[in-house]
């Protein structure tokens, strides 16, 4: 009986052998020519699945994109800012930066009553809000008005108590308990509150705080309210 070795490692196969059963070589014209059918048919499965894991790909890319990295209608500055569509781009702002432009979002939508954008946006800027590594009255404050528009009325105290713990008689607590008096109906609370406001008001703005300047006229407004 004829003996029939490998071509290309030598390994002897039975008779009639197509391919070598150590290192896969054809061993017969015939099994040469089905060889390479075997391996064009393979390279076109191979080319279409190829293709459908790129589509696939890219559509999972572009649906796992998080909309905080989008480029929305961003404000301009700190009051300012469009309610609904895209989210703002805060992909690149410091924490405190990123807590402020969601506040801003979050006040804007609730000032043309799109409470949709509020309950949207609320979580994530009250969880930015927990991840500062420092807490003054300025973002306490912040914080405290987005609990009045979600009607989290005991938070938004609290957090006028800490404003007012930290700093006597500072504005932002007399302001913040307004805010939470006037949602609430109360009246009285309200006066009170803007009496406190208009008593501390002269010594408290000749203090010089940075967050007065910067919300001065928001001040000067409820000062007039109160008066």
């Amino acid at each position: 009986m004829t003996t029939l070795a490998c071509p290309a490692c030598r390994a002897i196969l039975v008779p009639d052998a197509r391919y070598c059963h150590r290192c896969g070589r054809a061993v017969t014209s015939a099994g040469s020519g089905e060889r390479t059918a075997w391996l064009m048919a393979w390279s076109l499965v191979a080319l279409t699945l190829g293709g459908i894991v790129y589509f696939v790909a890219g559509k999972s890319s572009a649906a796992a994109t998080p909309d905080m990295a989008n480029v929305g209608s961003a404000p301009s500055g700190r009051a300012g800012g469009v309610g609904g569509g895209a989210p703002p781009d805060i992909s690149q702002l410091t924490p405190r930066e990123r807590f402020l432009r969601l506040h801003d979002r979050i006040l804007t939508a609730a000032g043309q009553g799109d409470s949709a954008t509020v309950t949207r946006f609320a979580p994530m800027a009250l969880a930015a809000y927990g991840m500062l590594d420092r807490f003054d009255p300025d973002v306490r404050f912040h914080a405290g008005t987005i609990h009045v528009r979600l009607r989290q009325y005991p938070e938004a105290l609290a957090l006028a108590d800490t404003i007012q713990a930290e700093a006597n008689d500072h504005l932002f607590a007399d302001l913040l308990r307004a805010e939470v008096a006037e949602a609430r109906g109360d009246r009285t609370a309200l006066q009170r509150s803007r009496r406190a406001f208009l008593a501390h008001y002269p010594e408290q703005i000749a203090s010089g705080r940075p967050e007065y300047t910067e919300h001065r006229t928001l001040l000067e407004e409820f000062k007039r309210e109160a008066q």
